[in-house]
């Protein structure tokens, strides 16, 4: 007997929403997609739309913008108008209150890129790679009133490997939480969905990130640094300083050699290797301040640095 097919509604904003919506509509598309406003963004604080509204218009998706849900009576009694048999919340960047949480009869369901109560927060996949964990996953939950606390549909493991950065693991767990989330909208029947509620036994949050994070100190271990490098090169950035100048870096790897913390200290085929608090990093892309992404070698060339010269 085939499951009776759900009517979901697409409540979303950031990247990792509108790719979970491009491969949740390949199979089954939403009713309508609510996203966040135009707001502006980038140098030039051009007006833009949300990576999810660009996915819904590709996809020839009713949209509605808001600012603010929670107090945006409109957009919920124009939700309250088309209401679907649940909603799903994804990388929205506000909080779901009453009477949007369980007006939908199989309410708002999240896919959130942990193994919730671990990470709960809004930088789960930075987190984990900080933290240089080697396998994380995805939980399918539906959501209540607390901080990614509501009781759990499935849990899905994703490895990390050592390439993965930011970018990838988003991928990664967007896929797989994609395809779990397909199979209960498409053949689980809803009357056979099993809610388990969280505990606090490995509970842990994952604030959102701030920029000073992305500052490099040479004196930290290698592998430390490696992780962060892999972990905020996307947003905020790694970043150190050369002659009083911001040096980016966007991708290193670990090297065996050692010395004091921040020197260069080996030209191996052309690229810088730099001393950590133990082991060290060879560059692979740096930015100058002002300046393209480039091969460290390039930059290594052009900036007359030498051995025993410093990074702060």
């Amino acid at each position: 007997m085939m499951a009776k097919k759900l009517r979901f509604g697409f409540c979303g904003s950031g990247r990792f929403a509108a790719e979970c919506l491009s491969l949740i509509a390949h199979k089954a598309k939403p009713e309508w997609v609510v996203t966040n406003a135009p707001r502006p963004s980038g140098r030039g604080l051009q007006i833009r739309n949300t990576p999810v509204f660009e996915k819904a218009e590709e996809l020839g998706i009713k949209i509605r913008t808001t600012s603010k849900l929670s107090a945006d009576t409109e957009t919920i009694e124009w939700i309250m108008s088309d209401l679907p048999d649940l909603i799903l919340v994804i990388d929205f960047g506000h909080m779901i209150k009453e009477p949007l949480l369980s007006m939908a009869p199989l309410g708002c369901i999240n896919i959130h890129p942990s193994m919730l109560p671990a990470y709960r927060g809004s930088a789960p996949v930075q987190r984990a790679i900080m933290d240089g964990l080697k396998e994380t996953g995805v939980t399918i939950f539906r959501l209540d009133e607390g901080m990614d606390s509501g009781p759990i549909l499935s849990h899905v493991p994703v490895i990390i490997s050592d390439e993965d950065d930011t970018g990838s693991l988003l991928i990664k767990t967007c896929r797989a939480g994609c395809e779990k989330l397909l199979e209960f909208l498409l053949d689980i029947p809803s009357e056979r969905w099993t809610f388990v509620p969280q505990t606090e036994d490995g509970a842990s949050t994952a604030p959102k990130i701030d920029k000073s994070e992305g500052k490099i100190e040479w004196k930290d271990s290698s592998i430390n640094i490696f992780n962060k490098i892999r972990a905020l090169c996307i947003a905020p950035g790694t970043y150190c300083e050369h002659e009083g100048k911001r040096l980016r870096i966007h991708r290193a790897v670990p090297a065996l050699v050692s010395g004091s913390p921040g020197k260069l200290i080996e030209i191996d085929n052309g690229f810088p290797v730099i001393a950590c608090g133990s082991g060290s990093l060879k560059l692979i892309n740096v930015q100058p301040e002002g300046k393209k992404v480039q091969k460290a070698e390039e930059w290594l060339r052009g900036s007359r640095m030498k051995v025993g010269d410093i990074l702060h």
